[in-house]
């Protein structure tokens, strides 16, 4: 039985998100790629473009296809593929634009001999394709082209034909020869990040380089675009701009990574929230709190695993912390309630918690944030190693 899609299922703004994510990434990776006196522009010349240092443009058009083969890779790009021949058309129509100044024969030659016309797409190459012929052969193409032509019925396809055959015939075989064809590029992010890993990054900081960048420059376009320009980044601009990301990544210091995947569902389960409410510290609905002191807790909990997984810390170090942190909560917890002074239990118990918020607990010899701070006596605890209340360990252990 053949499947059938809705209208909505057919007009589907994931389909068109995923290509503006494809031409986006795609820039980025030019940008990462970038050399002296070179700039990468998103949308402007093209759907990417290059101005490189030699006088030279690289004009790119990005074509993406969710649709797939039998063995699940992309599908092929055909002889008459509609992306194709679009393409095409408006290249040559951006050759002979006269409004542009470029009217005359001397004028298309010119600007295409400065100029490298580029296809990249995520479908696959296949030996069928008969454009491939024409690239491989520019002294015949008119002929080829005029028997393409002649072989579909498409109109839309004739019509994209005939916008490259317009073109006379000196003009025609240059513009092939400065064609060039990138398929089964799927995966660009991971492109993006081999150029950061190209620019003498260890390997472990590159994720969070990735990020780092990639919502930056994501908002910068935003705001680019909504102040009325045009986005285009040079060379020096992007090493003035981003350069911080790169100079964090290359110190020694350990980057803290927030936590940003789902918290638990019910926040009041956890012990080390227990601990506080059982104190008054917080109230049974006091979530906001709660969120927020489990992101500080999960944040601690997630470094100090990817750190020691990535090398970046040993065992020894990590529990050496975990230590420290544990030992000087002990001895305020002793000294707090060693003179009870007709203090309730629960005032004790904040006076130590008040404390330990108020530290600064170092990795070696980096010291770490509040947030860090706070979240590993949270961690600790929620374990729970320590507590807050006389008889923490009777009630919560």
């Amino acid at each position: 039985m053949i499947s059938q899609k809705t209208h909505a299922d057919q007009t589907s703004a994931a389909d068109k998100s995923i290509g503006f994510d494809y031409q986006y990434y795609y820039f980025l990776y030019r940008v990462l790629k970038m050399c002296r006196r070179e700039s990468v522009g998103l949308e402007v010349k093209d759907d990417v473009h290059t101005d490189l240092s030699c006088n030279r443009q690289i004009l790119i058009q990005l074509k993406h296809t969710i649709q797939k083969k039998a063995d699940g890779a992309p599908k092929n790009l055909t002889t008459y593929d509609p992306d194709l021949w679009k393409t095409l058309s408006n290249w040559s129509k951006v050759i002979t634009d006269d409004i542009a100044g470029r009217a005359t024969e001397k004028n298309q030659i010119d600007f295409i001999n400065k100029t490298d016309f580029m296809l990249v797409t995520n479908k696959s190459k296949t030996k069928s394709c008969r454009f491939f012929d024409v690239l491989e052969n520019p002294t015949n193409a008119r002929i080829e082209l005029q028997a393409l032509a002649v072989g579909t019925s498409d109109e839309d396809i004739q019509g994209y034909i005939q916008d490259v055959l317009s073109l006379i015939d000196s003009v025609l075989v240059a513009f092939l020869r400065n064609i060039h064809m990138e398929l089964e590029i799927d995966d660009i992010i991971g492109r993006c990040k081999d150029a950061i890993i190209e620019k003498q990054l260890p390997e472990n900081r590159v994720e969070q380089v990735f990020r780092d960048l990639d919502s930056q420059i994501r908002q910068d376009n935003f705001m680019t675009i909504r102040n009325g320009d045009k986005i285009i980044i040079s060379f020096e601009e992007f090493n003035l701009k981003y350069r911080r990301f790169f100079d964090i990544a290359r110190s020694a210091d350990l980057i803290v990574e927030r936590y940003h995947e789902p918290l638990p569902t019910k926040l009041n389960d956890q012990t080390f929230i227990q601990q506080l409410l059982d104190i008054g510290d917080i109230q049974s609905d006091s979530i906001v709190e709660m969120a927020q002191f489990t992101s500080y807790m999960l944040t601690v909990k997630k470094n100090l695993l990817n750190w020691e997984i990535g090398g970046e810390l040993t065992g020894d170090e990590v529990e050496q912390f975990n230590s420290e942190a544990k030992l000087r909560w002990q001895n305020k917890f002793r000294a707090t309630n060693r003179n009870l002074d007709n203090k309730t239990p629960n005032s004790l118990a904040l006076e130590v918690l008040d404390e330990m918020r108020k530290e600064k607990l170092c990795i070696d010899t980096q010291q770490m944030g509040t947030e860090f701070s706070n979240g590993e006596y949270y961690l600790l605890s929620d374990l729970p190693v320590i507590g807050w209340h006389q008889n923490w360990e009777e009630k919560h252990k």
